[in-house]
């Protein structure tokens, strides 16, 4: 949609001897006030802040009691992301997405320049926005936003897995966040193509992040170099991760895992009991051993006492006359 287009905008009415409410203008209009960018589209990287202008003819001094700015965002309902009028901001209409977030540089206004700052620029920003100026006139212009976020992060894994017929398999994954959608291409070291045996899965985030993990299964031989590349079509950019075969199996294997961990279980817990079990036996030996003693001595002590009635004039030591107390 360009200028030269006769379409209906809801505009604020600007001259002075108009009440403030809104109007329909039919465009282009008569006067020759127009607004300009001098730059129609950006490309902003996810977190980061953006400044969009659009410029206005001013002669002399700007009246600031007669112009009007509204910021727009062109949707199938079209949010409003910053009003100004007749000089006062007015954000009563203001879309949440955009609030706390957005700030017109009105020490611009003096030079023609209608400056909208947005900050921490998320990928639902992206889109076109439409600048409308009202001041001796009316005009607007469009500005495209492009959001990306690169990605840069790759996260990878080389594991073993069971395969068919009981055969051991490679699994390669790589892992990474960013915006837009990213296609995911793998190729060996000869630059063959493996991408089609690939399964990729995609994960939408609550800031329209796309978490992307690729995995591909070979049964290839070790020491074989696998990329994984991270296409970003609409901004023709890329990033790769290096995946190599290891000589030796890794230890954490995804389909044996849970084996390992329960066999390992398993002998812990027997190996627990029949310790425990042998510390019993143990013990209960001593306790047997000492009681047999007790007994001992105290058949001992009953002899003694026995042969002393009989006359036998024994000495009897103070242990077993403890003893002999004891059992009497």
């Amino acid at each position: 949609m360009t200028p030269a287009e006769p379409v209906e905008l809801h505009l604020l009415c600007l001259s002075s001897s108009l009440s403030p409410r809104r109007k329909t203008l039919t465009y282009p209009p008569k006067a020759l006030f127009t607004v300009e960018v001098p730059q129609p589209q950006y490309i902003v990287e996810y977190g980061s802040n953006v400044t969009m202008e659009c410029r206005f003819r001013v002669n002399g001094e700007l009246k600031l009691q007669d112009l009007s700015v509204i910021w727009e965002k062109k949707e199938e309902h079209t949010k409003e992301v910053y009003k100004l009028h007749k000089g006062k901001e007015n954000l009563n209409n203001q879309h949440s997405n955009y609030r706390g977030r957005v700030n017109l540089m009105k020490d611009k206004l003096q030079l023609g320049q209608s400056m909208l700052q947005i900050t921490s620029v998320k990928p639902t920003d992206a889109g076109t926005y439409l600048c409308l100026i009202g001041y001796e006139g009316a005009d607007y212009k469009t500005i495209t936003l492009q959001v990306k976020a690169p990605y840069r992060n790759i996260t990878k894994r080389t594991v073993t897995v069971q395969g068919t017929a009981g055969h051991s398999e490679w699994e390669l994954i790589c892992q990474s966040e960013g915006y837009p959608k990213a296609e995911v291409i793998w190729h060996n070291g000869e630059h063959q193509d493996f991408s089609a045996k690939a399964n990729t899965s995609y994960e939408a985030g609550t800031d329209q992040l796309y978490s992307v993990t690729s995995t591909l299964k070979t049964n290839t031989s070790v020491n074989e170099t696998f990329h994984c590349i991270f296409w970003n079509k609409e901004f023709k950019e890329n990033t790769s991760a290096i995946l190599i075969i290891p000589d030796c199996p890794v230890s954490s294997q995804r389909t044996n895992s849970r084996h390992y961990f329960a066999t390992a279980g398993a002998v812990l817990v027997l190996f627990g009991s029949s310790l425990l079990f042998m510390l019993w036996v143990k013990k209960a030996r001593k306790d047997q051993d000492r009681e047999m003693c007790t007994n001992n001595a105290a058949v001992k002590v009953i002899k003694l006492s026995t042969n002393e009635e009989e006359g036998d004039c024994r000495e009897i030591s103070p242990e077993n006359e403890e003893l002999e107390s004891k059992y009497r």
